[in-house]
């Protein structure tokens, strides 16, 4: 009874919404190489000459980003930094912009626009986008949550489902070569057996992420957490005019002077917080990230997340984003990312010409 209904649950899952867990695989084997495909694609605008002076203040670069896009507001940018002496500040516009998402390089040592485009001109975060909330904001993120749930699923009964009950391990593990369908059953069969360990990973990895960013409760408990920073950028006041962002910055540098920074972001001016964001040089794990949150207007420092401190959820999470994208295993990793973005358009198609068949000749598989 319970191998009927688990395969019921199996099956339907496997209809209904394996296009959308296929979409989801193809643009997160993308997004395991996004800072490489990045390079790759746009290299004369993502590299430059390193020179021996030292990069610009951020205040010079955003004021240089003014002057060659006059009609885009500073409130509308957050920046990613160098992590290398030849790479470029990358700006990311969300909105008010002359064309949806908004992405502009700048050298960091002239402050020269080096290339500038939409989200679709930059595939590799066009597919970052569609990926995370398949661009559609919150409710998109909803439907990325549910899906890494169903992927879970899917997953588990079809362990089940394989697992051998009166049969040895290796003919479990063996395919038919004939008929054709019995042949495409055990493949399937097998491919997924093979593969169940990857994609259990990815997908609870994936529910960790998009679930723990959508509970309002995180990092409560953790010492200068989301949750503390929330409530006092809640409270705060948007009196006044807006502190300078280079002093920012410094403040920022003050807490962790030994780390680099990764971003800059939420620098609205309509939004009471600014967020500095520094990669832990000190952590295996290459997501480790600390944040000093801002008051944007007076400069006030709201909170400091030292990821050193987190514990619980927040730890989690931190944990589940290098697992998700391979980079926990570095090359190896990402490779495996990419092999899952390929098993699951198989299983889909093998599987939905199966139920077909089934369906003609109205026998079991």
């Amino acid at each position: 009874m319970m191998r009927k209904i688990l395969f019921q649950i199996h099956l339907w899952c496997g209809l209904v919404i394996g296009l959308f867990l296929v979409f989801q695989s193809v643009t997160g084997s993308f997004v395991a190489f996004r800072h490489a495909g990045n390079h790759w694609l746009h290299h004369d605008e993502m590299i430059v000459e390193p020179m021996d002076s030292s990069m610009l203040p951020m205040s010079t670069v955003l004021e240089s980003f003014s002057q060659q896009f006059p009609d885009i507001p500073h409130n509308v940018l957050s920046v990613m930094y160098p992590q290398a002496s030849d790479e470029v500040y990358f700006i990311r516009v969300w909105d008010n912009a002359p064309a949806p998402n908004l992405y502009v390089s700048m050298n960091p040592y002239t402050g020269e626009v080096t290339g500038w485009g939409s989200k679709y001109q930059y595939p590799f975060e066009l597919m970052f986008r569609l990926h995370e909330q398949i661009s559609m904001g919150t409710p998109g993120i909803n439907a990325v949550h549910m899906g890494s749930f169903l992927m879970l699923l899917m997953a588990l009964s079809g362990l089940y489902l394989w697992w051998p009950r009166r049969e040895s391990l290796k003919q479990a593990l063996t395919i038919k070569r004939k008929p054709l369908r019995r042949f495409l059953f055990g493949l399937h069969r097998v491919t997924g057996a093979y593969a169940f360990l990857l994609l259990f990973v990815v997908a609870l990895s994936g529910k960790m992420i998009f679930g723990l960013l959508t509970m309002p409760s995180i990092g409560l408990g953790a010492p200068g957490g989301f949750g503390s920073a929330a409530s006092a950028v809640a409270n705060a006041e948007t009196v006044g005019g807006p502190v300078s962002i280079d002093a920012l910055v410094v403040t920022a540098r003050e807490k962790f002077p030994n780390d680099r920074i990764r971003d800059l972001s939420y620098i609205r001016l309509n939004r009471a917080v600014a967020v500095v964001t520094f990669i832990d040089r000190d952590s295996p794990n290459v997501r480790a990230l600390n944040r000093v949150f801002f008051q944007r207007h007076s400069g006030e420092v709201i909170s400091v997340q030292d990821w050193d401190d987190l514990a619980g959820i927040p730890l989690a999470e931190d944990w589940a984003f290098p697992i998700h994208s391979g980079e926990i295993l570095g090359s190896l990793g990402q490779f495996l990312v990419l092999l899952s973005g390929l098993v699951m358009p198989f299983l889909f198609i093998t599987g939905a010409w199966l139920w077909v068949k089934k369906r003609k000749s109205g026998s079991p598989v």
